[in-house]
């Protein structure tokens, strides 16, 4: 399987504000997807108040609230598509077992898979698509679980 950095940091060179900029790309994230107003503050996480000015240059937004913005459009623009739906499974199944420093008996117990099945899967081996789905389906809904 591939190895992934925890974090990546992309510079540009711009002559338009940061605020400039994100209100550009979430006016084109919402045209793409036909977001509305109230799903961009959800999905922003921010209030309705803080979105209307940010989008109307009257941001009174955190720095760590520009960089998730800026981190949820990317991944709404291009994540998806730069790492298959396998690797994105496998990358929060890893994700769970170190985090909770789970072994892989135990996670294979919790999400109704054989240990064996989990371990082809972590090593990216041809399997049943039925259990590849299953343990996709069962990890994503743990760390969902288990991050709420």
């Amino acid at each position: 399987m591939k190895e992934w950095k925890d974090r990546a940091e992309v510079s540009f060179v711009t002559n338009i504000s940061r605020f400039d900029y994100l209100k550009q790309q979430i006016q084109e994230v919402a045209e793409k997807f036909s977001f509305n107003h109230q799903q961009l503050a959800k999905i922003f996480d921010l209030p309705m108040t803080e979105l209307d000015g940010l989008l109307n240059n009257k941001a009174s937004i955190t720095t760590e609230q520009l960089d998730k913005i800026e981190r949820k459009i990317a991944m709404l623009f291009a994540g998806f598509e730069g790492i298959d739906a396998r690797e994105r499974a496998a990358l929060l199944l890893n994700d769970l077992i170190k985090d909770y420093m789970f072994s892989t008996a135990s996670v294979a117990k919790m999400i109704h898979v054989e240990e064996k099945d989990l371990n082809d899967f972590r090593q990216a081996l041809l399997m049943d698509k039925n259990v590849e789905l299953k343990i996709c389906v069962n990890s994503i809904m743990l760390h969902f679980v288990l991050h709420d």
